[in-house]
């Protein structure tokens, strides 16, 4: 997972991931044919809706100067929850995106780089003897 554009296309949309896993590149090609279909039928509103809730690179991570793909969107859509009232540790937290991301054969980012993210998705956090997402609490999978 190097190259995040793809060259044919003058870097208009993230390449497919590259992973040696013929299963993940299976499932990775079957979103994109999903998305393809979706903005068809329903439009480019409709396709990017869909691109945000699927396991593929940022449409537009490129775009922000970023080297990597931060995965952030389908880790939240995948593994949280609002909960009004609730405070998530933010090792939990880190510890969740970890084991999110090895089955999919993701790199992820560094810890530092997920709070930042998180920050950027206006996740709000508090310091007490340790720091909490506010509002916010695990799936149960």
């Amino acid at each position: 997972m190097t190259d995040t554009t793809d060259p044919v296309d003058g870097g208009a949309l993230p390449a497919l991931p590259q992973t040696h896993d013929p299963d993940l590149e299976a499932v990775y090609r079957l979103w994109i044919d999903i998305i393809r279909e979706a903005r068809m039928l329903g439009g480019r509103d409709a396709a990017r809706r869909l691109w945000r809730s699927s396991p593929l690179p940022p449409l537009d991570a490129h775009s922000k100067g970023k080297d990597t793909p931060d995965w952030v969107d389908s880790f939240l859509s995948d593994c949280t929850e609002p909960a009004p009232g609730a405070r998530l540790k933010a090792e939990a937290l880190w510890t969740a995106y970890v084991a999110w991301c090895q089955p999919r054969g993701l790199e992820p980012i560094t810890r530092k780089g997920l709070m930042m993210q998180l920050g950027r998705h206006g996740l709000r956090r508090q310091k007490a003897s340790c720091i909490y997402f506010l509002n916010l609490r695990l799936r149960v999978q």
